[in-house]
């Protein structure tokens, strides 16, 4: 992402540098409508940037969130996992052969 903030800049100027030599031997009309167009570019560009940087942080955002819950989950099971262990080392029944079920 830090690669698309540091070219915006130089693509602009670009853009500009470009629209201005291709005026000097234009007429004034399409001197505007170049002017304007690629200041809809800038516009697009930067919006378009700011969108993908959103989207980035809604990504990490939700990766968090994924981790949180899977070590949540590994928990759990490990819990789990080791309650059933105990009730076997203790040699009491598991609970899948009691006689109240």
């Amino acid at each position: 992402m830090k690669l698309i903030f540091r070219k915006a800049p130089l693509f602009i100027a670009t853009l500009l540098l470009l629209s201005t030599a291709a005026a000097a031997g234009t007429e004034p009309g399409v001197v505007v409508k170049v002017e304007k167009a690629v200041e809809h570019g800038v516009k697009a560009g930067a919006s378009g940037v700011e969108r993908g940087a959103k989207a980035a942080g809604r990504g990490i955002q939700r990766g968090a969130q994924a981790a949180a819950s899977g070590v949540k989950r590994g928990a759990k099971a490990t819990g789990k996992a080791a309650r059933s262990v105990a009730r076997k080392v203790d040699g009491s029944p598991s609970p899948s052969s009691s006689p109240d079920k």
